[in-house]
């Protein structure tokens, strides 16, 4: 699937989180924040941002990205045992019932800010899922960030920003390079990708 950078996707399901966990010129620490092995993002990645929040229907609750897989304990060497572990969704759903559960939904939409910092957004990665990986090397438990999975079909996103495996970020008009090496440089371009992030 394809897109182009500055437009709309198509509707996308699968985990999202805060833009918080995007340490813009450290992929390393975005990869422990998320929950991805090391080097999962040396390739690079796109970062897709949601222009509004979703609603209690789109999604299901994963806990943060410390539950790997939106599942509680660690993650398993092999696919099948990991599917044994109890899943947060399922958890709450048994002890609320599906009422109790969209109502709590609800509750947690009306107390929370989906601005800023605090956007949500996904990544997608250059590199993508490898099936013959181990849940517990693939996907390690992350740095605890809000975790959310879009049911499918998804929603649709903005493909704000491309994230280059050498370290230079594209969107739509604009090309900044975060580690040149200079220090006031460095920082002002960072600064300006930031706030393209949080308000675009």
């Amino acid at each position: 699937m394809s897109f182009k950078l500055g437009e709309m996707t198509p509707a996308i399901s699968g985990n999202i989180s805060r833009l918080r966990a995007i340490i813009l010129a450290n992929y390393r620490a975005t990869e422990k924040n998320i929950g991805y092995h090391a080097g999962r993002l040396s390739l690079g990645y796109k970062l897709l941002v949601l222009k509004t929040p979703p609603k209690p229907e789109d999604f299901e609750f994963h806990g943060t990205t410390s539950r790997s897989g939106g599942r509680y304990g660690l993650p398993a060497q092999t696919a099948a045992e990991d599917r044994r572990r109890v899943s947060v969704h399922e958890d709450i759903l048994q002890e609320r019932g599906e009422k109790g559960y969209r109502e709590f939904q609800k509750h947690v939409l009306s107390i929370s800010t989906f601005t800023g910092p605090d956007r949500l957004v996904k990544i997608l990665p250059e590199t993508r899922h490898d099936d013959d990986m181990s849940p517990d090397r693939q996907y390690p438990p992350g740095g605890g960030f809000l975790q959310w999975n879009l049911k499918k079909p998804g929603l649709p996103f903005l493909f704000a920003a491309h994230f280059l495996a050498d370290g230079t970020v594209k969107t739509k008009g604009a090309t900044y390079r975060l580690n040149s090496g200079s220090i006031d440089t460095d920082l002002r371009q960072r600064e300006k990708l930031q706030h393209f992030l949080q308000t675009v």
